[in-house]
């Protein structure tokens, strides 16, 4: 893979505002599966971008709770061209802890191939990327 090719995690692709985060509350797709719940709603953005709610109910222990965001944040990361312009809060359950990269990353494909905001050609891009950090 050529340097130019590799995916990377942009700053501006993550949710960082309250705000971004209460308007996916209502979102109008909603999907729970056995490693995580899904929010996605399609706006204005121009590329996607996506949010981790990992709290102290999840797990007590700050290096569980670091390991559920990376597993997520990594999933969202190789899927990164396929996924269309839309905003998402992805929230893991308990059972991510004894998961694999490869199960968060295919159940991560299947809320949003249900969603409808992940294209099967990953050559498909969106028009506009963000700038590189």
């Amino acid at each position: 893979m050529l340097a130019s090719e590799r995916l990377r995690l942009r700053k501006n692709s993550k949710l960082l505002r309250k705000v971004e985060f209460e308007r996916l509350r209502s979102a109008p797709f909603r999907r729970a599966g056995a490693l995580m719940a899904v929010s996605v709603a399609q706006g204005e953005e121009k590329f996607a971008k996506c949010g981790v709610i990992c709290s102290r109910k999840f797990s007590l222990l700050a290096v569980e709770r670091n390991r559920a965001r990376r597993l997520i944040w990594e999933s969202f990361r190789l899927l990164g061209r396929r996924i269309q312009a839309c905003s998402m809060v992805i929230i893991p359950r308990r059972r991510i802890k004894q998961a694999s990269q490869e199960m968060v990353l295919k159940e991560l494909s299947e809320h949003l191939a249900a969603a409808r905001v992940l294209t099967t050609d990953p050559q498909k891009a969106p028009a506009d990327l963000p700038p590189e950090l």
